[in-house]
Formats: C-alpha cells, structure tokens, sequence
C-alpha cells in the first residue's frame, strides 16, 4: 500500500534514511534476515485473515431462563446480529432475528419466555439504545418482534437489571434528563414510557436493586480516586464505607432482606481486592476470601439464588477457582474430571429452579464452547457444535511469563511465538488499552489475541504485557502508574519487554514493532517518540497524542467519574499539571520519531476523537516524515464491521511486513484491497 504522507520518491528516499538510522546491520543484512525467516517459516501455511475473523463464529451464547432456547451473537453482512435456535438442536436450524446494520454489541434474555433484550449505537457513538425482541413459534417456526424502546440518539442507555417480581419494567442508567449525570430509571417494556426513580446526584457508578427493582446499595469513584459506599435506609441515602485514594469497592451482592451486601474491596491493609460482607445497616465488614497465593484480586464470585457465595475465583497469568460449599464443591469436581485437557472452566448461568447450569469452557488456541451441566444427574452436553474455523494446531500456545522490569517491579505477560523458528524474530510489542485492564490467556477473551495469533502466524513473536496500572493484579501495581504514563514506568515497563525478549534471543532487536489501540495507540505513539532508537515500525489505533485534548474530549457523562484520570494522568486546568501532560503528549515531539507510522482512527469515537490522529498526521506530513493514516467513517473507538475490521489488519500485516520482514499473504479478497483503498487519508487534504 501506497504512503499517503509525500510523494512516492521522497517517501522511499525517507524510509531508507530511517531504517540505517535506527538498524546497525546493513540493508543486504537486514534482507538475509527476511529471508531466512521466510525459508524456516515455509513449512507453516499461512491463514486467511479471515478465518481470524471467521463470519460463522457464534459468540455471547446464553440459555433462557426455561432452559429451552439458545441465544447468541453471529456475522449476518457484515454485522455482529442475533440467531436463536431450540435447546439440543443443530446450528443449522438457528433462525436470524435481527437484521441490523449496526453491529449487535449486548443482549440479554428476558425473565419472560421467548423475549431478548438488546442494545446498539449508531456508527460507533456509544449513544446505546435499549430494543425488546420477541418471537413465535407458530407451526413450529420462529417469528420474531423487534420493537425499539428507546429513541433519543443523543442519549446513551443501558439497561441494568430485570427485576424479579417486576419484570414488566426495565431498571436503566441513562443521561436522559441532564446530560452529565447518569441518572437511573424504569423502562417499560411494553411502550417505552421512561420512569424516573434517582436523581443520580451522588454520582454512582454501580447500583443494586431489590426484587421490586427499588435501588438499595450503590458505589460512587469520587474527584478524589476514592470510592464511597452508600446504603438507602428509610429512604435517605448513607455513606457507610469511604476508602482512601486509590482503593476501590466492586459490589457483587445485595440481600435486602437480611440487609447485607457481598463486595469486593481493597480498602485498608488490603492490597489485592478480597471478598468481604457488609452490615447495611451499620457499615461494619469482615473478609470471607482472599487469594491463597497473594497474587491477584478477586476475579469472579458465584451466588446462590439467597444470595450466598458458593465459588470465588482470582485470575493470575491463569484462572484459579476455588469451592466455598461443600454441596458446589462435589459439581466443581464432577465438572473438571470431565473436562481434563488444559482449559478454563467458568460458569456463566446457573439455574436452581431446572438445576442446569451453563458452562463455558476456554482455551488458547480454540474458540470457547458452552455446555449445559445437568446437576441432577451429572450430564453435560455441548450446547452448539461449533466446527473452529482454523484448526488449534496450526495456532500457536499462549505462554504466560514474568519478567522483571529495571526497578525490580516483576510484569506479567503473554507471549504468542510461531511456528517453526522461535529465535532472532521480528517481534511485536502488543500493549492492552484501558489503561486500568488487562489481558487474559484465552484465545477469545480479547479482540487483540486472534491478532496475536494472527502475528504470529505470519512468524513474529507477540508480547502482550501486562504493565504497571493494569487491573486485578493490587492496588499497589495499579497505582504505581499514576503519573507514570508516556515517559514513565509504564512505558518502561513495555521496553523492559522487548529487551527482556532480546536478551532471551527471541527477538531481533533490529526487528521490533509496537501496536496498540486506546491507552495502548498512545504508548505505541510514545514508543515512538520518547524510544525513537527501539521500534522499526509503530502502529497506534484509536490512540491519543495529547493528553489534554483528551481530557477535553469526553463526553459529558463522564465528569463526575474522571478522578481516577486526574490522579494517573492530571487536571489540564491546573497549570503544572497541564505542562506536565504536554511533556508525556507525543504530539509535542514528532520531531523525535524515526520509525514509519501507521494510524487507525474511527470518525465517530467519543472517546479518542478524530483530532488526535489528525493532529499527528498532519505534523509528519509537514516534516516528510513516512505515515499512513486510515479513518472509518462509520465507525467510534476501535472498527467492529467486518469490512472495516479485516481490512484494517490486512494493512497492519502488510505495513509490519514491510519494516519488520515478516510474512505477507498476497492472496487476499481483491474486495478487501478495495475497501482497504477507501479507508485511506489524504493527509494532505487534512
């Protein structure tokens, strides 16, 4: 693909210039290496992207609440729609019921039989409306009812809960009367009429609801990265718990009748988030569980339908669970005799009243399955026979490694090697976005790990770290990214990566590249900016080049919830905060970039507005410096239509190719090249 950035001469006279800047071997040395790669790697056939990406992979399977239908989330042209089909029944008889354009991002089964509910934006503006979808069976065939509930396209709504004994309503969170605030209210679902039941003044991110659907205990994160805990008695809301900056409170729980809540907190002594119990009516809390390793926070906890906790989970490098009853304790087992081979068991639904339990089962080389556990006689079947669309032995182990980074800090990380030869590889720095996430091991538990897979196929060696700041790992690692974004720690932690990588001889330090999107798009530009000697080749999707335009951009309803941003990242508003922000803002410092750039931006992102990326392609067009730019127009933070989506990796491949030497599959869909076409910039028309 053409760079759009100068003319084709110039652009060549400029790569060449960068590439004996920044390698210390010669360019007859740097094609031996290519070509040497490609003679090992010969034996491994390359993949089609996609079956990546493959259109008939179903995801999101749920069971209804009778048991009888199954649910989930398929590819119908191009966009992420949903397919119903009978319990035990072939995927061939699945019925498509929707037929959106948008892509499907969330459902849920309703209480009621034979009724979804959905939500979707419009081209990626998170403005998420709230649909019911119902459906006959007439003569044995399925009928569907689609019916939109909510209307305002400048409002963003999310359903919350179904009430038990008021299923009739919806509970939702929406910035429907006021848009900075998320206020809570109920949805009808038969017209749609909107019912106000909080004003949201306290700015509560999290709520739990009685059977009725009446809020009875809420969490807010306050200006100060704090967290309260607020409890409704006698119709006035109570503070009963506030941490100190930097801990947090995840409510998992609530028992209106025996006024307790089951949370997740960190709050004292407490590094990694432990189970605790709340007395709602004096504050008071007592740890249940904590991690017998000491290695992570609490990652999942399974109730009970009374409320009590029957399995917790903590997630490492891999998933741990661990019985907390003696009657769940004897299903666990039957469950992991059954499935021996090295997987990770999760239980999704679990229904008392038909005692059939869904179970999804996950691995680092093949698409989850899900299955229905029978705890009454101990059957388990497989609830859709999904053929995978790439064989797991072609892909490569998820290895789960640590690494210390130079002040001692010890980093978990994934690493995604090829085929065939595994040393002296062209290698590809793969940070998560957030930055308060993380990655996981399973092969579909992250958009970015098919891309690893999809890597390494094409021989590189993909590292995906879990720097400092990511979650689950304590409030001490998380915190110790405040303040430490571009220049700091948690990109040292990335470098540490790669040269860990070289010093092993699995990377070629003449070969690196990095590639990130949202939090990771901005370490990808700082990689570039503020290590201009380390990576070759540099992507940054959906990623901010300036620290304050970001902070300007988002969207009002997210104000009352940015201190976490002002304690890690600054408050534009405070002078030396702001020239603070500068010195870590890439934009500032295009002048240090050495490394070709490629940026991938979507039109409509709330989030990472298009400004970002126009801003830093338009100052390395001025400076003749090479960059490719590609901009969906239909599409916010990060590309979800097919089209869009495979189209962009395919140009990511062929970019890493080019400065990196991997392999390049040139047998690709003529119709993607020509999508591919139009999603690029004229820089020079910006």
């Amino acid at each position: 693909m053409r760079l759009s950035s100068f003319t084709s001469q110039l652009c060549s006279a400029a790569i060449a210039a960068m590439l004996l800047a920044s390698c210390s071997t010669s360019t007859t040395e740097h094609k031996a290496n290519t070509n040497r790669l490609n003679s090992q790697q010969a034996q491994v056939p390359l993949i089609p992207i996609e079956d990546f990406f493959n259109e008939q992979n179903i995801h999101h399977l749920k069971m209804s609440a009778d048991g009888k239908w199954l649910a989930f989330t398929k590819e119908y042209q191009g966009a992420s729609n949903i397919y119903v089909m009978a319990d035990k029944s072939d995927l061939a008889s699945a019925t498509l019921l929707t037929q959106s354009i948008e892509p499907i991002k969330e459902f849920e089964w309703s209480s009621n039989s034979n009724e979804l509910f959905f939500m979707k934006d419009k081209g990626g503006n998170e403005n998420t409306q709230i649909f019911k979808l119902s459906f006959e069976t007439p003569q044995g065939k399925i009928e569907p009812k689609e019916q939109q509930l909510t209307h305002n396209d400048k409002v963003k709504y999310s359903v919350m809960e179904q009430p038990k004994d008021n299923p009739e309503q919806l509970v939702v969170m929406a910035n429907h009367d006021e848009s900075s605030r998320m206020d809570i209210y109920w949805l009808n679902t038969h017209d749609g009429k909107l019912t106000p039941i909080f004003e949201n003044n306290l700015n509560l991110v999290q709520m739990k609801f009685n059977k009725q659907g009446h809020p009875v205990i809420g969490s807010s994160t306050n200006l100060d990265n704090s967290y309260s805990l607020y409890t409704l008695i006698d119709g006035t809301w109570r503070k009963i718990i506030h941490t100190a900056k930097g801990e947090s409170i995840d409510i998992l729980k609530v028992n209106d009748a025996k006024k307790l809540a089951y949370i997740s907190a960190n709050i004292g002594e407490r590094d990694k988030q432990q189970l605790l119990k709340v007395d709602l009516m004096t504050g008071k809390y007592e740890t249940l569980h904590k991690d017998p390793k000491d290695e992570a926070d609490v990652y999942q906890v399974l109730f009970n339908d009374a409320g009590e906790p029957l399995a917790i989970s903590y997630y490492g490098g891999r998933l741990r669970t661990y019985a907390l009853d003696t009657e769940f304790a004897k299903h666990w087992d039957v469950i992991n005799r059954h499935f021996n081979q090295d997987v990770e068991i999760t239980i999704t639904e679990r229904n008392e009243k038909n005692n059939l339990w869904q179970i999804n089962v996950a691995s680092d080389r093949a698409s989850s399955l899900d299955y229905q556990y029978n705890a009454i006689n101990g059957d388990i079947h497989l609830l859709a026979d999904i053929p995978p669309s790439i064989q797991p032995e072609l892909l490569s182990p998820r290895q789960s490694l640590v690494y210390t980074a130079r002040d001692g800090v010890k980093i978990q990380a994934y690493l995604t090697l090829p085929k065939g030869n595994q040393r002296n590889l062209p290698t590809i720095i793969l940070p998560h976005g957030g930055p308060w996430a993380r990655d996981y091991w399973a092969l579909d538990s992250g958009y970015f790990h098919a891309i690893a897979q999809f890597y390494a196929n094409r021989g590189y060696a993909v590292l995906q770290p879990n720097f400092r700041a990511s979650t689950g790992f304590g409030k001490h690692f998380l915190n110790l990214g405040n303040n430490n974004w571009g220049t700091g720690s948690m990109q040292d932690d990335l470098t540490d990566g790669a040269n860990y990588l070289v010093e092993q001889g699995i990377a070629d330090k003449n070969r690196l590249g990095i590639f990130g999107a949202s939090y990771g798009g901005y370490a990808a530009l700082s990689g570039a900016t503020f290590t201009p000697d380390l990576y070759q080749a540099v992507i940054a999707y959906v990623g901010p080049s300036s620290l304050v335009t970001l902070m300007a951009s988002f969207p009002d309803y997210w104000r009352p919830y940015l201190g976490q941003w002002f304690e890690s990242v600054g408050d534009p508003l405070i002078p030396e905060q702001k020239q603070d922000m500068e010195n870590r803002s890439p934009i500032n410092f295009v002048d240090n970039i050495k490394a070709p750039l490629m940026l991938i931006q979507g039109a409509n992102d709330p989030r990472v507005t298009q400004v970002e990326s126009d801003n830093i392609a338009k100052k390395m067009y001025q400076k003749s410096l090479p960059v490719e730019y590609l901009l969906a127009k239909d599409e916010g933070h990060g590309f979800i239509k097919r089209a869009n989506k495979l189209a962009a990796i395919i140009a990511t491949g062929r970019f890493f190719g080019k400065y990196l030497g991997g392999k390049v599959d040139n047998n690709v869909n003529p119709a993607l090249l020509e999508h591919l076409n139009s999603l690029n910039v004229e820089i020079e028309k910006l």
